[in-house]
């Protein structure tokens, strides 16, 4: 059985009416329906309609998302957003395409990533979906699951933080989105360079979750022994063994669940009635 996700609206906008008649997942799924959530993130959509990662999500959003009770991309669903104004022309393909999707019936839920944090209401309005916090809890088939896109985890990279509590703030946003077009494409790509530099530069080690960190989360969710996120960009089923003081695993474990990003494949979440799987799109379609 599956309990869906109560709808979070976004601390800075309020997404009204539309979205209340879309995004209320039925109550319950039958096991003999076979039914599955789909969780993906980092696909990086690039303002190109017709560039390898585009396409791939497009097919996905046309062959296997509709066969899903409902679908969760957990942050950097884009390359870069700058704005709704600038991204509805930029990737108005996918933009429809979501659409289409949550006009079908099938719910999308959306976590902001480290690249596509400024979407707001023409957003939501325009794809039918739906804003999530982070961490997000949320039982699905009986399990609780906590999900969130994962920067906030890389503690160790400690300047990146300091930029993502600025660019996080009210403040840039309302500074930022009310440059002109060039001006916010121009910075926008300057910092797409800079990220990418920034990762060249850094260890692995940095980049990577913080184990306290990811702990102090799930103590924060005690009832979750699974935690999906991605951005580190490495696919992995993380097992961690609680011990107390004298080294005995006396409390539960917990699963760490890490998504892969777009190459176009990817490395997807199905969840359903018999657990969760970390799967390879598309060959797991075939």
């Amino acid at each position: 059985m599956t309990s869906n996700p109560t709808v979070q609206s976004s601390s800075l906008e309020t997404i009204k009416n539309r979205e209340a008649a879309i995004t209320q997942p039925p109550a319950q799924a039958s096991v003999q329906t076979a039914a599955y959530t789909l969780v993906i993130a980092d696909i990086h959509l690039q303002p190109e309609a017709d560039h390898p990662i585009n396409l791939a999500f497009k097919q996905f959003l046309v062959e296997q998302a509709p066969k899903a009770e409902a679908l969760y991309i957990l942050g950097d669903l884009f390359e870069m957003w700058v704005g709704d104004d600038i991204g509805a022309l930029q990737y108005s393909a996918a933009i429809q395409q979501l659409n289409a999707l949550t006009d079908s019936g099938t719910p999308v839920y959306i976590q902001f990533g480290n690249r596509d944090f400024l979407m707001r209401k023409k957003f939501w309005q325009a794809t039918g979906a739906t804003y999530l916090k982070e961490p997000y809890p949320v039982t699905l088939y009986g399990t609780p699951y906590l999900m969130l896109h994962g920067d906030a985890l890389c503690t160790d990279d400690k300047a990146y933080q300091r930029l993502r509590r600025v660019f996080r703030s009210k403040l840039f946003a309302f500074i930022f989105l009310g440059l002109c077009h060039r001006r916010r494409l121009a910075i926008g790509n300057k910092m797409r360079q800079s990220s990418q530099k920034h990762s060249q530069n850094k260890s692995s080690e940095i980049m990577d979750v913080n184990a306290s960190a990811v702990l102090k989360d799930f103590s924060r969710f005690p009832e979750v022994q699974h935690m999906i996120h991605g951005h580190t960009h490495r696919p992995a089923h993380h097992i961690i063994q609680q011990s107390d003081s004298n080294n005995i695993h006396t409390k539960p474990v917990l699963n760490r669940w890490v998504l892969g990003d777009w190459r176009p494949d990817a490395q997807i979440i199905k969840i359903s009635h018999t657990g969760i799987e970390l799967l390879t799109y598309p060959e797991h379609s075939k």
